[in-house]
């Protein structure tokens, strides 16, 4: 071997576990394809989204965490952050953003690069979102992975413009899957032993973890039902969705995070007086300045504040679990 030949050859093999050390790094921040969700979720993360109700144990790579307001202080991406924002209309404060490649660590918003619309799996949206803590990072995963890096805000104002037509999408995706179950024609409320089916704009219903879907005429019964459970079923449920029907479109939404107007006495609904579910705080505004009433969140409802004197019977037919 000629001593040119050696030098490189020794120059190679210094140079080559330094080199790995650099790329390998690299080559994590630039993997497009981590999994997501996490499967087997990852008890370590806990918590859930009010607004489509998937748990942070398999998406906490895109989640995202602020100041309580109305009851929330998490939900699961981005999509999730332009929903609640657009339904109470201000952008929550102290946002932490979950960094994609390791969901451990939140980040404040200000310090986030992220990352629009690569190859890499989002959540809620089809345009995905990955966040990233170092800008360099950020644009050398744009250029592998495709996209563009931008800041919180541009990631935010991307998610608000397309919300809406992706929450028509959601909501089919969800009634597929069985994450909302429209009821049969046989089903009955627990609580008033009518037939939900018969009231597209009153019924609602509870999900809880096991699948078994509890079917309500209205909100009335609903918050009737979570005000004394022991009434109605022999053992209480802890519910784990909570769907009511948004007055104005007619379409499905979480009753945690919906606005609901009560104490009208201009318009009732299947059983008298109701809790009117509207998808935004200014939906329920207008309603209640037109037909009176006052526009609360879902902390604010119990059964006692829908139906003025309310008393529970006492005693009822028990659905068994």
């Amino acid at each position: 071997m000629s001593s040119l030949k050696r030098r490189q050859f020794l120059k190679t093999l210094f140079l080559t576990p330094l080199s790995l050390s650099l790329f390998l790094p690299a080559a994590k921040a630039m993997d497009c394809n981590v999994l997501h969700p996490l499967m087997p979720p990852q008890t370590q993360f806990q918590g859930q989204c009010p607004i489509c109700g998937m748990v942070r144990p398999m998406w906490a790579r895109t989640w995202i965490r602020f100041k309580p307001f109305q009851g929330v202080e998490q939900v699961c991406s981005f999509h999730c952050l332009a929903d609640w924002s657009i339904k109470t209309g201000q952008t929550p404060t102290d946002i932490m953003l979950a960094v994609y490649h390791t969901p451990e660590k939140m980040i404040p918003a200000d310090k986030a690069f992220v990352v629009l619309g690569s190859t890499a799996a989002g959540t809620m949206s089809p345009v995905s979102k990955i966040v990233f803590d170092d800008k360099t990072k950020a644009v050398e995963f744009a250029e592998h992975c495709g996209g563009d890096a931008v800041d919180f805000q541009g990631a935010l104002a991307a998610a608000k413009s397309s919300v809406l037509k992706e929450n028509k999408m959601v909501k089919a995706r969800q009634l597929k899957k069985g994450k909302i179950v429209e009821p049969s024609e046989t089903d009955r409320c627990p609580v008033c032993n009518m037939f939900p089916a018969r009231y597209p704009y009153g019924k609602c219903q509870i999900q809880i973890k096991s699948g078994k879907t509890f079917h309500f005429c209205s909100t009335q019964c609903l918050f009737a039902f979570m005000g004394k459970q022991s009434l109605y079923v022999d053992t209480p449920v802890e519910p784990f969705l909570i769907w009511v029907v948004d007055r104005n479109s007619g379409m499905w939404t979480s009753g945690r995070t919906a606005f609901y107007v009560i104490g009208s006495s201009k318009v009732f609904g299947p059983m008298g007086y109701e809790a009117f579910p509207f998808n935004s705080i200014a939906e329920s505004s207008a309603f209640a300045a037109e037909n009176g009433g006052t526009a609360v969140g879902y902390g604010e409802v119990s059964v006692e504040k829908i139906v003025p004197g309310w008393r529970y019977p006492p005693k009822v037919l028990k659905t068994t679990e």
